[in-house]
């Protein structure tokens, strides 16, 4: 490679970390209540600190991955709350003596694992999954909990054929929580990763899978314009009907069988600042198995 290469990727490297950028928040203002009442009630910071510990949290995650996600304080929402089957997946995982499991893929700072054990789910039922063990290691300093929870927290590529570390898990999880994730990948990646988590579910009728991510009102392959980091060239954006499709190919190739249901609607900020996509919409969704 020529130096004027190399010179070019180092600039562009440096640039990623600009905070001259649409997605850095230079203020935190708007903490929403449910956040703001698990780090005042279950991490016990005191209600004066939070926006400063929070702040810091950021900066720090912001130096390793200057991701829009960090920039924007996305990694404090405690989205799994607001899924429609947030109630009955709860009531599940809380039933005395279940054991009853859920992993959270490409779980970011594990805070949908926080809301669920502030919410009663016993930590030692809970698995996370992240790229990014920095993002692991650093929630830890968020949320306060290094010595009480009892959660697995690992590192994995979904889209590698043998990761050992989602491998141990075959068979033996109740519902997968997929949150901004799946929207990361084209048609055929994302078959292959609902074909992990298809492996990864007990193998029964009512194993079940939900999350949201970026959708659009017509589900297409578009060109990932994403500004930081590497990712795939292109990415497919869903409506209800393609990630029905999604699933149907997924449950055709892995002799299963599958219901979903789902829900564009107007998330803020999907179609202004660095999104800017035609058609832009988030998508709920939620994936069970109908047959052993």
């Amino acid at each position: 490679m020529s130096s004027t290469a190399n010179q070019t990727n180092s600039e562009a490297e440096v640039d990623q970390y600009s905070k001259d950028v649409p997605w850095y928040h230079k203020e935190l203002e708007d903490l929403s209540p449910a956040c703001r009442e698990l780090l005042e009630n279950y991490s016990h910071i005191p209600p004066e600190a939070v926006n400063s510990h929070v702040f810091e949290i950021r900066e720090r995650a912001w130096a390793w991955r200057p991701y829009p996600c960090i920039g924007r304080f996305r990694f404090l929402e405690l989205s799994i709350s607001t899924q429609p089957c947030y109630p009955r997946v709860l009531s599940f995982l809380k039933q005395p003596q279940s054991q009853h499991t859920l992993l959270d893929l490409g779980c970011c700072f594990a805070q949908d694992i926080r809301k669920l054990v502030h919410d009663g789910v016993p930590s030692e039922n809970l698995y996370a999954c992240d790229q990014e063990q920095s993002f692991l290691d650093l929630s830890y300093d968020l949320f306060k909990d290094k010595e009480t929870m009892k959660g697995h927290f690992f590192t994995a590529d979904a889209l590698e054929g043998n990761s050992r570390a989602l491998d141990r898990l075959d068979g033996k999880i109740d519902a997968v929580y997929a949150a901004s994730f799946l929207h990361l990948f084209g048609w055929d990646d994302q078959v292959k990763i609902c074909k992990r988590i298809i492996k990864t579910l007990r193998p029964r009728k009512g194993s079940l899978v939900f999350g949201r991510q970026t959708g659009n009102l017509k589900g297409q392959e578009v060109r990932n314009t994403s500004a930081v980091g590497k990712g795939s060239p292109m990415v497919w954006r869903h409506d209800v009907e393609s990630f029905a499709k999604l699933w149907e190919v997924a449950g055709r190739e892995t002799g299963t069988k599958w219901k979903t249901w789902g829900e564009l609607d107007d998330a803020e900020g999907m179609t202004t600042g660095h999104w800017g996509e035609d058609g832009l919409r988030r998508l709920k969704f939620e994936v069970e198995r109908v047959e052993s």
